[in-house]
């Protein structure tokens, strides 16, 4: 059994982190956005893309060790 290839992307609601996703999704992968807790974070690009309801989106802070 081969466990799927798994990616993390922090900045995905961005346009970069929006392309690597679909990318990474196109390649195979099973991908985890992070979105800022303390902002309201703008989707619509996933969105645009097609891939929102394959990504899985999580809030976490990246500066508390606790969070990650």
């Amino acid at each position: 059994m081969v466990d799927q290839k798994r990616a993390l992307i922090t900045g995905i609601t961005g346009q970069d982190g929006a392309y690597l996703a679909k990318l990474l999704i196109s390649e195979g992968y099973q991908v985890t956005g992070v979105l800022d807790p303390l902002r309201d974070s703008n989707i619509w690009g996933l969105h645009y893309l097609g891939i929102l309801p394959e990504v899985t989106l999580v809030r976490g802070n990246l500066h508390d060790f606790i969070d990650v």
